[in-house]
């Protein structure tokens, strides 16, 4: 592979939070140390640049259209031809995302406010966590205050006028532990994750979505007697030898039934994170034969490893591959990293679990380096991800998932920002991409009275203009369920 070496080094802080993870046993015995990167290097590769073939041309056709705009003054006055006008992008249809459910230790940074800054320059979509084990810690007691990363940025996003998304109503990790229970009765479990489901609905309103149950067929790889195995067991879903004998649709089924009588007017996905786990192309499947409804697919694109990351053609064929569900295809969970990639699953493994026993005895992360070569790789990877990815009809939404490398999910740094709240590289990437080159903004005079004509991105506008030394303004939205025709009443600014 072009540009391969390996990485064989750690600083100085990870290697301590390991030795430190060594003397965590049971017994109180001592472990050997082990350096992960030795037993499992890492690799390290120039990005190619992907040729794009037909990604502009496919970005006018499905992202842009044609539009005239009717001009209306106060009291039916005529906007008369030559007048100077400005008209500005202020958002897009697309919904251009980030997690705020992954960066727990940036809230008590002193850069906080700047994190929030950068987040909502690139941002008008925001996935927000509802982990019911971080915020049910005590049966009964639903507390959203407490955890990082709840009541108060999920309130900041609404403020913004983010579209939200939570994430999720089910899972089988980040449970509390009577739902994880191998010996309570499954019954009373049922019971408990209906009425959360319910409670999660009702008392949420301003939650415009919601991922349903997140990673359903990733339950074959949990112990049998856990309690959310056993639930889906109760459901109808038999598993043996780590596959499905039946499902993995019947729970999906019940709790979208369960939140369609609560509410129907909400965004419901599906989302995974094996893009090729022919278990969830059966979920999908079995719904859509059903007639369950549910609105979109979303596929996770976290790429850790070699084996996870995705060249030009895997991109575009695995979007060509759920286009045949006709369905929006929601990227809904995007890693791209500037630290080295393992090889495979081996090492993946190895470091995800020395993260988490970081994180459940309070050490510190064992993150891997961030490096300037591989921030260049990062930028320059995630320019044509997005660019292919928002080139295809049927994408509707890209979410970057960790924001900071500041204690970065497995250790691994994929931030946009550094551990110090700085903009990396992709940064610059995704605003020139997604605030100049995606949007529209043009200064110009008007052809002919009380008319102009525009071709421009899908998304919502303001127009200002002057006659006669009084300044108008008025706001609109062009997207495809539009009509190409559009008034657009203006008012004295």
């Amino acid at each position: 592979m072009h540009g391969i070496g390996t990485v064989k080094g750690l600083t100085c802080s990870v290697l301590t939070a390991l030795c430190l993870l060594q003397s965590i046993h049971a017994e109180g015995e001592r472990e050997a140390t082990v350096d992960i990167v030795e037993t499992y290097p890492l690799v390290v590769e120039a990005h190619e640049p992907w040729a794009l073939e037909g990604a502009q041309a496919r970005i006018e056709a499905y992202r842009k259209g044609d539009f005239l705009l009717s001009l209306c003054l106060p009291e039916g006055k005529a906007v008369p031809e030559g007048t100077t006008f400005e008209l500005k992008q202020t958002d897009h249809a697309f919904l251009f995302g980030g997690s705020l459910a992954a960066d727990w230790s940036v809230p008590a940074q002193p850069w906080y406010p700047a994190f929030k800054s950068a987040f909502a320059r690139l941002f008008n979509y925001a996935t927000v966590n509802f982990y019911w084990g971080s915020h049910e810690k005590v049966r009964g007691v639903w507390d959203y205050q407490s955890a990082p990363l709840s009541n108060e940025i999920f309130q900041w996003a609404q403020e913004q006028g983010m579209v939200i998304k939570g994430h999720p109503l089910v899972w089988h990790q980040v449970i509390p532990d009577w739902i994880a229970d191998s010996e309570r009765d499954v019954r009373a479990i049922d019971r408990d994750i209906r009425d959360h489901v319910q409670r999660l609905i009702k008392g949420y309103p301003e939650v415009d979505q919601w991922d349903v149950y997140n990673e359903v067929p990733g339950i074959i790889w949990k112990d049998e007697a856990l309690g959310m195995r056993r639930w889906q067991a109760f459901m109808g879903h038999e598993i043996s030898k780590n596959e499905f004998v039946s499902g993995p649709g019947f729970v999906s089924e019940a709790l979208l039934e369960l939140a369609r009588s609560v509410r129907s007017d909400c965004v419901y996905i599906f989302n995974h994170y094996q893009h090729d786990d022919p278990f969830y192309h059966r979920q999908i499947e079995y719904c859509l034969e059903k007639g369950i409804a549910f609105e979109a697919i979303g596929i996770q694109t976290h790429m850790h490893s070699l084996t996870q990351s995705f060249s030009e053609s895997d991109l575009w064929e695995m979007l060509e591959f759920y286009s045949q569900y006709n369905k929006p295809i929601y990227l809904s969970e995007v890693s791209i990293l500037s630290c080295g990639r393992f090889e495979d699953w081996r090492g993946l493994d190895v470091q995800e679990k020395a993260w988490q026993k970081a994180i459940d005895a309070g050490l510190p992360i064992p993150t891997l380096e961030s490096t300037d070569q591989l921030e260049g790789y990062q930028a320059e990877l995630t320019r044509d991800f997005y660019t292919l990815a928002f080139s295809h009809p049927n994408v509707e939404s890209i979410t970057w998932w960790t924001i900071t490398d500041l204690d970065p999910w497995r250790g691994m740094p994929s931030g946009l920002l550094n551990a110090k709240g700085e903009p990396k590289p992709v940064f610059a990437v995704l605003d020139a991409l997604i605030n100049e080159e995606w949007n529209t903004h043009i200064n110009g005079r008007l052809n002919q009275s009380n008319q102009l004509s525009f071709n421009g991105f899908y998304g919502t506008y303001s127009i200002t203009l002057s006659i006669d030394g009084i300044d108008y303004s008025g706001q609109f939205s062009a997207d495809k369920t539009s009509n190409s025709f559009i008034q657009v009443h203006l008012k004295h600014r």
